[in-house]
């Protein structure tokens, strides 16, 4: 079964809500500049197809650009965002220069690098998966979550449309070496290692 045809039997089976008109090549070269990389093609394709995607309770973070009427001028948003981001933020807010310290570019690059790090616990090896977060090398991006607090994500290295699939929940996290369309579809057939991710009847 080709692509497509993958995209629309996910769709099928979880009565996603369908775009009525699909993405414009131009929208998706502004979300991948806003994110600063590319994303994976089956990715695009199902987000050019649905206007939301829940699996189950599992909600796949399909980006948009919201329109903004206040103040006029402002800028479009997106509303995918890399942890990246987030970790930048909290580590810059909580540890604000005091009047008239200085750091080294160096060092503030090392306290970043230090920072933007995730070590997570192989869930099937049990061996610990040391995640870089750095700027400019980050290598998770989220693609979606649960409530129960697992996150979904792309190991985001080489080339988009050979990232593998991980999911991380309570510090283990498991990998998959499937796209992000054929991950879910193995979800709703329940082989995944958590079937908990899909538990809801559609």
């Amino acid at each position: 079964m080709g692509l497509d045809e993958r995209v629309e039997d996910l769709l099928g089976r979880t009565r996603a809500p369908r775009r009525r008109y699909p993405r414009q090549e131009q929208e998706w070269e502004l979300v991948e500049m806003m994110l600063g990389l590319r994303l994976p093609t089956d990715f695009k394709r199902l987000s050019d197809r649905c206007q939301e995607l829940r699996v189950g309770n599992l909600e796949v973070h399909v980006p948009r650009l919201e329109e903004v009427s206040f103040p006029v001028g402002s800028p479009a948003r997106l509303n995918l965002r890399t942890r990246l981001e987030q970790e930048v933020s909290a580590a810059t807010d909580g540890r604000a220069l005091l009047e008239g310290e200085s750091r080294s570019a160096e060092a503030m690059r090392t306290t970043l690098e230090e920072l933007g790090q995730v070590v997570l616990e192989d869930a099937d090896s049990g061996g610990r998966s040391v995640f870089s977060m750095a700027p400019g090398r980050f290598e998770l991006v989220p693609w979606g979550i649960h409530p129960s607090g697992a996150v979904g994500y792309w190991h985001a290295v080489g080339d988009p449309d050979e990232w593998p699939v991980v999911v991380s929940h309570c510090g283990a996290v498991w990998r998959e070496e499937r796209s992000l369309v054929d991950y879910l579809l193995r979800a709703l057939d329940g082989g995944t290692p958590l079937p908990w991710l899909v538990e809801d009847t559609f």
